[in-house]
């Protein structure tokens, strides 16, 4: 009987000990992440043919903004670039204009005192419109597209740092490839680096 007591008594104390171990180790929540995010410095490289079928290099001018959650984010980008052609006779100048609206979800996180790090895929939709003055012997003529729909894939990553509580940098590097109609190649292949500002909450 006694040792009845006994088996009993150890496996008691053995339950015990595995449901306090089982409350351990109950994942912790994270917190909820809300920032706004600005990047007024990038740089920007795509590439593009000619008329000869040869790539060029564009460089566009890019500001964006966005709205940052542990999970996804939403930024608004407006990118620019201007390229000129010909001679003193005759010179064509082409000034290219885009704003489009990504998706981005943060597929992989980690999150380390002050500073979190994410790896992301992303999908964007907008517009692009192109300005083409045409100078000749000094005369010019302007023509424009008018907008015109285009689209984008791209994956990346990001990180951040806070300098304060509710304050900090940002920095993010992404390759993608954007298409439309009239873009050559079709998709368009470049990469970005995004460096900015934000505020969380």
């Amino acid at each position: 009987m006694k040792l009845i007591w006994l088996g009993l008594s150890l496996l008691l104390f053995a339950a015990t000990a595995n449901a306090q171990e089982t409350r351990m180790k109950r994942p912790v929540m994270i917190p909820q992440l809300n920032q706004l995010q600005i990047y007024p410095l990038a740089f920007e490289i795509r590439y593009e043919k000619d008329s000869s079928d040869n790539y060029l290099e564009q460089r566009p001018t890019n500001l964006s903004f966005a709205y940052r959650t542990n999970v996804w984010s939403i930024l608004f980008e407006y990118s620019k670039f201007t390229e000129s052609t010909g001679n003193s006779t005759l010179n064509i100048d082409r000034e290219h204009t885009e704003m489009v609206l990504w998706g981005r979800w943060h597929l992989w996180r980690m999150t380390q005192k002050q500073m979190r790090i994410s790896i992301y895929g992303a999908g964007g939709l907008g517009t692009y419109s192109e300005d083409i003055t045409t100078s000749l012997s000094g005369s010019s003529q302007k023509d424009s597209t008018g907008s015109k729909l285009m689209g984008g894939l791209a994956a990346g990553g990001d990180i951040s740092y806070d300098f304060v509580k509710n304050f900090g940098a940002v920095a993010a590097l992404e390759g993608r490839g954007l298409m439309g109609q009239g873009f050559d190649p079709n998709p368009t292949f470049g990469a970005l680096v995004r460096t900015g500002l934000y505020y969380s909450w």
